[in-house]
């Protein structure tokens, strides 16, 4: 495999490691925009969101720590 070949496969890899850890926060933005935070309800979706987000950090910063 080329120079060329690898670096288009790290790119790949790169953007799809990056959706996968900010979707959360993404569909908990668009939560945000469409309802607002006035209720405990909104607050505990967006901390679910925060909370998802940082156990998918935590799943690709340490692999064989969460199987």
């Amino acid at each position: 495999m080329n120079n060329f070949k690898k670096i288009i496969l790290a790119v790949l890899g790169g953007i799809d490691t990056t959706i996968y850890i900010f979707t959360p926060i993404i569909l908990v933005a668009l939560w945000v925009i469409v309802t607002g935070l006035s209720d405990w309800k909104n607050f505990l979706f967006y901390g679910l969101g925060l909370l998802a987000t940082l156990f998918r950090g935590i799943k690709i910063g340490f692999p064989g720590a969460i199987q």
